[in-house]
């Protein structure tokens, strides 16, 4: 009886336990299937392969774990670089989108360049004749002179030869012989004397020991070199003249951008002095040699300056602007330069979902980028706070600090087949 009573005992026991087994089992796979559709873990951000169901501390380097979500990567499942982000999510992170349109393009270079005196508005003035400097009309650099205001005075034994020539031709010439008159009076002139002075020694018919120099140009004096008193020879510069009422900006282009620049486009400049202003000009010649130490091309823009507020030698901030018809364009803080590629993040159809594009970008201008293939007219695009759904986009593929843009850790992102030709 007692052994029967022990069989009976074990036999009990054995069926109890052989129940409590499949619902132990069953009971941890209704368990897993939850967490996994919770899908609420806690990982290490600079480890993010360490995945642990309750907080702790990271076993690679001890750093206190952080409360994450499988239930985003799960999205992600089937739908390659797109990153969900509901409405305050997207408040907080300061996302603001922009449809994107057609617009027309301007390419704008930039370059700082120098006012200069226009070659051709130079006068040099140099003595024709030897003699001694009596009196000085205009005596300091800076004095604006017109043509014919007086200059200075001089006693030139050269000047009264050829007056004494000049009258004696007068009173043997007759009119059978022209020649006689004639070459003594194109002598005065050669020396600088004006036709009105010519005139006065006819009338006057006697030969002064001082003679009035009169200025042959309009400008500013922007060299003097005489004195009272100081004798010159024939061939000394005894002025510069000046005419600044049209200046040179000559500007230093990189060569990369000197094909963007064409003869008679506008160019705008900018200069320190004026700093609410700017002033117009015209591209009149572009130098065909290239420095070879900085690699630039000058360029020359003829500036004007009839209210005379421009200064030679002043630097320039010089904008050249040229039109390239319509493209579709957008904001500069929407493209993601990564250094191997650009993205920008699209509305995708799902809503609050975002979807990283890579495409191409052209010029560069009013803070925007041209756009020249990977987008559409018409698209909704994230012009701020790209950057926070990039990184968005790393916790979501796992990759957390690994990830770098353009590497192999990247999610696959295919761009929208690149167009063959870009016309408008």
């Amino acid at each position: 009886m007692k052994p029967l009573l022990i069989s009976l005992l074990v036999l009990t026991a054995m069926m109890l336990s052989s129940c409590s087994k499949p619902s132990s089992s069953h009971n941890g796979q209704a368990d897993s299937t939850a967490m996994a559709q919770t899908g609420d873990y806690y990982t290490c951000t600079m480890h993010p392969q360490v995945h642990l169901d309750k907080p702790g501390v990271c076993p690679i380097c001890g750093m206190e774990l952080v409360k994450a979500s499988n239930s985003r990567k799960m999205e992600g499942i089937g739908a390659e670089a797109m990153v969900p982000l509901n409405d305050r999510d997207q408040l907080l992170a300061n996302v603001s989108t922009v449809k994107i349109g057609y617009e027309t393009v301007e390419h704008s270079v930039r370059a700082f360049g120098t006012l200069e005196i226009a070659e051709p508005n130079k006068t040099v003035i140099s003595a024709r004749f030897n003699g001694r400097i009596e009196k000085l009309h205009v005596d300091a650099v800076g004095v604006k002179v017109k043509q014919g205001d007086p200059l200075f005075e001089i006693y030139s034994p050269d000047i009264i030869q050829a007056e004494n020539e000049y009258l004696q031709a007068i009173k043997t010439g007759s009119s059978e012989h022209q020649s006689i008159v004639s070459d003594p009076k194109s002598k005065l002139l050669l020396l600088g004397l004006t036709q009105q002075q010519i005139h006065a020694l006819e009338s006057a018919n006697t030969v002064p020991l001082v003679t009035t120099y009169y200025s042959p140009a309009n400008g500013i004096v922007i060299d003097k070199k005489i004195v009272t008193g100081i004798y010159v020879s024939e061939g000394s510069t005894l002025y510069e003249i000046s005419d600044i009422s049209t200046l040179w900006n000559i500007a230093e282009v990189y060569e990369s951008d000197a094909g963007y620049i064409r003869v008679g486009e506008k160019a705008n400049l900018s200069i320190a002095t004026y700093p609410n202003e700017t002033f117009t000009g015209s591209v009149s010649l572009i130098y065909p040699v290239v420095n070879p130490q900085a690699r630039t091309v000058r360029v020359r823009v003829l500036v004007n300056n009839a209210n005379g507020k421009l200064k030679p030698n002043m630097y320039t901030e010089t904008l050249f602007t040229r039109k390239k018809g319509k493209a579709l364009t957008v904001p500069v803080g929407a493209v993601l330069v990564t250094g191997k590629r650009n993205l920008v993040y699209v509305k995708a159809e799902h809503e609050n979902h975002f979807e990283a594009r890579e495409v191409g970008i052209g010029s560069r201008f009013n803070d925007k980028y041209e756009i020249t293939w990977g987008l559409t007219e018409g698209e909704v695009i994230v012009s701020e706070g790209g950057y926070l759904i990039d990184s968005e986009s790393q916790l979501k593929s796992g990759t957390g600090a690994a990830h770098q843009h353009g590497g192999s850790a990247t999610p696959q992102i295919k761009p929208k087949e690149m167009p063959m030709e870009h016309k408008h």
